[in-house]
């Protein structure tokens, strides 16, 4: 038996590299997975390679900024399933840009992707775990506990998706046990695309992997378990967490 047997998972981000792997994952442990994003060529390329395999899964398109979007999201399930064991937050998009240089159109944009729709999705999405014992996991950054150069943005949203979490798991307790995972520097498209203008990309390159204790990058698979973690009844003790995950950068 998968130790996800029966439950109903709800993936955001869906088809990034550790949201992909997520849903992968989730569906081998045999969980139902609802799939969440605006890439829809992608997203539709993942339902139909997954449910060919035998998993149970489907995409949605949906905007997680958007709380009209959220709300149908929130009907489509309840029209699909008796409940919703897991939420996991995964969606989000980075800026770096100096802090008199981020416009206010920038600013909104991160918080709205990053912090505002984790606020959303809780507010949207929790009610259908009542009585479930369900698991809501955030996805925060190492960007959200330690201050970079040129991430006031996105380290502002991130930050708050730390307290955002906590104060979930306050208010959903002793039912929803909502937890925050703080991810370092992970090899996935999103760094590549960041820097891929960048003059100084190898530069940069090396000194994500340098920076961090164990000299290289995290993997979709590595968060993607600690996702699963999470999600499992095999943390039943564990809520209001803000774990790191980024090869010992933030211990230096």
């Amino acid at each position: 038996m998968g130790r996800l047997e029966n439950k109903v998972a709800i993936v955001s981000g869906a088809t990034g590299g550790i949201g992909r792997k997520t849903c992968r994952l989730f569906c081998e442990e045999g969980a139902v997975v609802f799939g969440v994003d605006i890439s829809d060529n992608a997203g539709n390329e993942m339902q139909r390679e997954l449910t060919a395999s035998g998993f149970k899964f489907e995409y949605f398109h949906c905007d997680v900024s958007s709380s009209k979007e959220i709300k149908s999201l929130a009907q489509l399930i309840k029209a699909k399933v008796s409940g919703l064991d897991i939420l996991v937050n995964n969606a989000g998009i980075i800026l770096g840009k100096s802090f008199l240089e981020t416009t206010e159109e920038e600013w909104d944009q991160i918080q709205n992707v990053n912090l505002k729709s984790v606020f959303l999705m809780m507010k949207e999405l929790a009610p259908l775990m009542k009585g479930k014992k369900g698991s809501i996991i955030n996805a925060s950054s190492i960007g959200g506990v330690v201050a970079y150069a040129g991430m006031s943005a996105y380290g502002a949203a991130k930050a708050g998706v730390v307290m955002l979490s906590k104060v979930g798991a306050v208010d959903f307790a002793p039912d929803i046990r909502v937890n925050a995972i703080c991810a370092g520097a992970i090899d996935t498209p999103m760094p590549h695309s960041f820097l891929k203008d960048s003059p100084d990309k190898e530069a940069i390159w090396r000194a994500l992997q340098d920076g961090a204790l164990l000299k290289r990058l995290g993997t979709p698979e590595e968060i993607a378990f600690l996702y699963l973690y999470l999600a499992s009844d095999e943390s039943t003790f564990m809520t209001g967490a803000a774990i790191s995950i980024d090869g010992g950068w933030s211990v230096q």
